[in-house]
């Protein structure tokens, strides 16, 4: 997933695409504006990015700045991306629909160098946004997930590079997993994975101050103490 370039002002994107149409020298959709009947302000613009003489696209403004643009670029018909805008002119997020079928269930949020840092995530296709993904240099390092829909993270995973991930797998592993047993919204018992993804160990954090320590495993599971001669 990676940031499209931000977008200045509208009459760059104008030139911009009947730059790029006169020069393709390809027949098809022209850019394709609207105006507002009252002020005569453009209000919005169609125009084709992957250039091959179909619109697939459509720039939004506010005033005289660009607020959103809407890409379909599969052209089924369906918006699959929404690149929203801040007064500035630059890229604030990225709207994805994970299905392609015109539904926003994701927002992704990029650094000024266009690194990926964060995606917001609604599992149940809602416009409840109930998981969060954490990035750094564009790889998974943790998420948090509201699993009781109550505006409340209750679970945490972090993870970790798998160097050889087996196929159709992500190129990660989680690590470790937290939940929240009293409801209080903080984590409150932790698993620790191991190789092939089993529990190593498993912490608890009994005073409530973030400091886990290992809970002791069950009778049956303690080895017999050392017999003294």
């Amino acid at each position: 997933m990676r940031r499209r370039q931000s977008v200045g002002s509208c009459s760059w994107v104008i030139l911009l695409c009947a730059s790029a149409w006169s020069c393709s020298g390809r027949s098809g959709d022209r850019p394709t504006a609207a105006y507002e009947p009252e002020t005569g302000r453009l209000r919005t613009l169609a125009f084709d990015v992957n250039k091959n003489g179909k619109n697939d696209a459509i720039l939004y403004t506010e005033g005289a700045g660009t607020r959103r643009i809407e890409l379909d670029l599969n052209e089924n018909g369906k918006v699959e991306r929404w690149d929203f805008y801040d007064a500035h002119g630059k890229l604030a997020k990225v709207g994805l629909s994970r299905r392609d079928d015109g539904i926003m269930d994701a927002e992704a949020f990029y650094t000024e160098a266009g690194a990926l840092t964060e995606i917001r995530i609604s599992t149940k296709r809602d416009g409840r946004y109930d998981r969060t993904e954490f990035y750094e240099r564009d790889v998974l390092v943790r998420s948090a997930d509201d699993t009781q829909g109550d505006g409340r993270p209750d679970k945490w995973d972090t993870y970790e590079p798998d160097p050889h991930p087996a196929d159709g797998a992500p190129p990660y592993a989680i690590s470790s997993t937290a939940i929240d047993e009293s409801g209080a919204g903080r984590p409150t018992r932790r698993f620790i994975y191991g190789a092939n993804g089993t529990i190593a160990r498993v912490e608890v954090d009994r005073a409530g101050d973030g400091v886990f320590v290992p809970l002791a495993p069950p009778p049956s599971q303690v080895p017999p103490p050392t017999r003294r001669r």
